[in-house]
């Protein structure tokens, strides 16, 4: 994937992946934090279509790794 097609992908679907973890988590802190892992997931899962990722989007739990520690990094 490109430089530039990650960044598309960011744009379009980083913003719905982290609205969905503060709604789950309340914290917006944390939401960034899971939105960091579950991004990184996504470009690993090799999803392509708008509807796949969407669908994988409404799925998600929180990443362990948010639950481990309250710091953003």
């Amino acid at each position: 994937m490109s430089s530039a097609e990650l960044v598309t992908l960011y744009r379009r679907f980083g913003p719905v992946i982290f609205s969905h973890f503060l709604r789950k988590l309340g914290d917006e802190n944390r939401a960034m934090k899971a939105t960091r892992y579950a991004f990184q997931e996504l470009l690993d899962g090799g999803k392509s279509t708008e509807r796949e990722i969407v669908q994988w989007i409404r799925e998600q739990e929180t990443p362990e790794q948010v639950c481990l520690t309250d710091s953003i990094y």
